[in-house]
């Protein structure tokens, strides 16, 4: 049974076209085989570090939706006392949505730096230590793919609401803003569809750009620029064969997932008693913490399992294509 390239000379000389060209996984497999150890050790420490600053964060976001929590709790009292049921109203359920919203961008800057360190990780271990990628390139090609795959979508989503929402006149008379009522499910349907199918086409293209960015320590742009005319390059099936290691990893990732969270839901309970023992005395704040924390363990652990192999992938795709899209310099052909 022949194995994958196990040290930087023979993954080089393969990649160079020196000998047995193994598959893209095979070769993965042979990187994780060889740094398999300080590459999880990394990823563990990365993670715990995440999982610090996500907690800082979510103490920051429960301090600050406390007077809601607070007025949900007296009003959940009162109600028991009237023998009442109760719910919380929208505005209150509002103001903490929107407290989530403010903290999510940061707690998608925390991903993106366990992700940054990994990737430069597996980008150094795949080369054999000979890239110059630095962590502040890759992070930025992170940040700024993500704000440029999420826009087609926000857009289409504001057109939408835009065109199909009503208006209230006269305090009883509900308005369409839109005045052509047969294109109604056209403008419903239609600006989401395509912001999501320009999305997943942006998102295609870019799939190797922070793996560029670590390997050929391209800036944002220029890696950007770079995973996309490797991508959707002409001259092979490159956007085949990206698809066909970025769609398992993305199947593996919401499959691992899956089977974590039901696996986690006993911290639910275990976190609510917790609270309760240490914390004030808020059932409603309690509750919302034993949903937040399975969710969390999950995403942790499945990041832990799964980004080490997965970039590893991504690194080994990005220097199989890199080589057939350009040429070696000239001085090697004279």
């Amino acid at each position: 049974m022949t194995k994958g390239p196990t040290t930087s000379e023979e993954l080089r000389a393969e990649e160079g076209g020196d000998g047995p060209r193994h598959g893209v996984v095979r070769t993965a497999f042979g990187v994780l085989r060889r740094d398999g150890r300080p590459l999880f050790g990394l990823t563990a420490r990365v993670t715990g570090l995440v999982a610090l600053g996500a907690l800082l964060l979510t103490a920051v976001a429960f301090l600050a939706a406390w007077p809601t929590f607070t007025e949900i709790r007296l009003a959940s009292i009162r109600a028991h006392i009237d023998e009442d049921s109760y719910a919380p109203d929208g505005r209150r359920v509002q103001h903490l949505w929107l407290i989530l919203l403010v903290c999510m961008p940061f707690l998608i800057l925390l991903l993106h730096l366990g992700c940054t360190a990994i990737q430069t990780a597996s980008a150094r271990a795949v080369a054999g230590g000979g890239t110059r990628g630095r962590l502040r390139t890759v992070l930025g090609v992170y940040v700024l793919r993500g704000v440029l795959v999420w826009a087609p979508v926000v857009l289409g989503i504001l057109v939408e609401e835009y065109f199909t929402t009503t208006l209230f006149r006269e305090y009883t008379v509900i308005v369409p803003k839109w005045e052509y009522p047969n294109l109604f499910e056209v403008l419903r349907y239609g600006p989401p569809l395509l912001g999501m199918a320009i999305a997943l086409v942006l998102r295609l293209g870019w799939t190797l750009a922070p793996a560029t960015a670590a390997a050929e320590d391209l800036g944002p742009w220029s890696a950007l620029r770079r995973s996309w005319s490797l991508t959707w390059s002409l001259a092979s099936a490159a956007w085949f064969r990206t698809v066909a290691v970025a769609l398992p990893l993305g199947l593996l990732t919401v499959g691992v997932y899956l089977l974590l969270h039901p696996a986690a839901r006993p911290l639910r309970s275990g976190t609510v008693h917790l609270f309760l023992a240490w914390g004030p005395d808020n059932t409603y704040a309690a509750y919302v913490a034993g949903i937040l924390a399975p969710i969390a363990a999950a995403l942790l652990l499945t990041g832990a399992l799964v980004l080490p192999p997965a970039h590893t992938l991504l690194a080994v795709l990005q220097r199989r294509l890199a080589p057939a899209r350009e040429p070696q310099p000239a001085a090697t052909r004279t």
